[in-house]
């Protein structure tokens, strides 16, 4: 190992907390990872030493600040192997960048055109692309995952054809960690005269990256997941490009020249950062960048690498855990998704937690990728520079003892008693051969997996089911609501309002409130469509 993770730690004095009386273990990182005092550092350094706007101001500070601004442009554009920092905007985070582009494109799409993503790509993405195509005409197509995790670059070839404007793939999978040939991907793309676009929000925190090798013509990315603050995150974009492409917001920075009738558009990247930008946010984004290339960006991929593959290796001697992405000793980014059997991803997160643990649970915002899986959700342990062994080995502790351990945790008193008892002896569970409507949960951002099924007679519930892969909070309010409905007008169960939180006084934990709430939601809502739908 090319640097003492141990050492780096000091680095980050938010890991010398204890949450609920245990040392932080945080294994979080591939939504976002902490911030080293160098960094934050910069922050008083700024409001206390040269606070001013910048471009804008004959004086010391402006003039200051605006140097130290630009300076971070340059030092980000270094980091990622660009031609300078006209190549390289700040935009607030990787969804913003890839807005910026989409929009961008959209003034050059129609119907007949067609972008081609992928099935593994993140909602920032695959959400902008379904509206850019709905107001274009244009057609999304996906590129395919294979069952061991990987983009079927088969299947890709054919679908890039002389029809396709842009392929757009994410670098890194967030929940899979595949590293994809992006370059292969830029390659495809240009054979046929496409744009290729890059999410690299993954990528740029955990391995080095040169845009310039890879050939992107846009490569998207996020602060808060290298090590800088939130509220910034750049877009690189080859100048040529750039220079051609629309602004995506106006005012202030980005203008050249205005008129009571025209506008024109100031240099590349001001063009594209309209009105004041986050200051403060860039130069700290500069200084995290340098952060990360004292440490070598390759002992960075290397660490999360050699962590990755020990808990991947000790999970599949664990026949009760499944894994999903590539298996050990392939390739990968520091993050391991996997399921415990009989342990939903929030109640293993929920367990984890009591022991000062930090994971994340539910969808990671890639609903498609785990209907592909056929999977409802996925804990995801993903590391960085300052994690070690010694935060696998806690979590694995956890992770054995899970299914022994929920029992004990539904029955403690941070849960009413009704919780504990629906787990275990549920009504309605199932589902009926001919209702009259079928609600699914729609929580994306949960990960829960349920579905109600209402027979209606004379406008009352004359027979109430549900079938969940939910945890199992949510399957005990699901019963619990069952048990209640049954018999109820409709009309008031359209009413319905804080049932659940009546009913069980208040006591369950507050992180554990969607799971609380979210069926009551669900069944709430299925009741106003099916009135709505009744009385039109």
């Amino acid at each position: 190992m090319s640097f003492d993770a141990d050492a780096v730690r000091a680095d980050f004095p938010v890991l010398d907390r204890r949450v609920n009386g245990h040392p932080l273990t945080y294994l979080d990182n591939a939504a976002t990872t902490h911030t080293p005092r160098q960094v934050y550092d910069v922050f008083e350094e700024f409001y206390a030493g040269y606070n001013a706007n910048i471009h804008r101001g004959i004086h010391e500070l402006s003039h200051e600040a605006s140097l130290a601004y630009e300076e971070a442009h340059d030092r980000v554009a270094d980091f990622l192997g660009a031609d300078g920092r006209e190549e390289v905007v700040f935009t607030k985070n990787t969804t913003e960048s890839i807005n910026l582009v989409a929009y961008g494109l959209s003034q050059h799409l129609g119907e007949g055109d067609e972008i081609v993503a992928t099935e593994m790509d993140h909602h920032a993405t695959l959400v902008t692309w379904q509206q850019i195509a709905k107001r274009t005409g244009a057609t999304v197509r996906h590129i395919p995952v294979t069952a061991d995790g990987h983009l079927d670059m088969d299947a890709a070839r054919d679908l890039v054809t002389d029809d396709t404007a842009v392929v757009s793939a994410p670098h890194v999978s967030n929940v899979l960690g595949t590293i994809n040939p992006v370059g292969d991907l830029a390659a495809l793309a240009h054979d046929h005269d496409a744009y290729a676009v890059v999410d690299g929000a993954q990528s740029a925190p955990t391995r080095p990256v040169d845009v310039g090798d890879m050939d992107a013509d846009f490569f998207a990315f996020s602060g808060h997941k290298l090590a800088g603050p939130t509220g910034i995150g750049g877009l690189y974009g080859k100048r040529e490009i750039l220079e051609e492409l629309d602004p995506f917001l106006f005012g202030g920075e980005m203008i050249r020249n205005v008129t009571l009738t025209d506008s024109t558009w100031n240099e590349l990247p001001w063009k594209f950062e309209a009105g004041t930008p986050p200051i403060a946010e860039g130069i700290a984004l500069g200084a995290a960048v340098d952060y990360l290339e004292e440490l070598g960006m390759d002992a960075v991929r290397d660490h999360e690498n050699e962590l990755a593959q020990y808990l991947l290796r000790e999970l599949a001697d664990r026949e009760f855990v499944r894994t999903y992405g590539p298996g050990v000793g392939e390739e990968r980014t520091g993050l391991v998704s996997f399921n415990v059997e009989g342990v939903h991803g929030h109640d293993l997160s929920s367990l984890l937690n009591d022991r000062g643990i930090a994971i994340r649970a539910g969808d990671h915002c890639t609903q498609p990728l785990h209907d592909r899986l056929d999977i409802p959700g996925s804990a995801r342990a993903s590391f960085y520079v300052y994690n070690t062994r010694a935060d696998v080995d806690r979590l694995l502790d956890v992770v054995d003892t899970a299914r022994d351990d929920l029992d004990a945790y539904l029955a403690s008193d941070r849960y009413h008693d009704l919780v504990s008892e629906h787990y275990h002896h549920p009504r309605n569970s199932g589902a009926l051969t001919d209702p009259t409507f079928v609600k699914s949960s729609e929580e994306t951002t949960c990960g829960d997996d349920g579905e109600f099924h209402v027979t209606i007679a004379d406008g009352r519930i004359e027979e109430i089911a549900f079938e969940s892969r939910s945890c199992a909070v949510s399957r005990a309010v699901a019963s619990l609501l069952s048990e209640h409905l049954d018999g109820m007008p409709v009309e008031e169960v359209a009413d319905l309002d804080g049932y659940v939180t009546s009913k069980l006084d208040g006591q369950y934990p507050d992180l554990r409130r969607e799971c609380v709430e979210g069926p009551e939601d669900v069944i709430r809502e299925a009741a106003r469509e099916y009135v709505q739908k009744n009385s039109a």
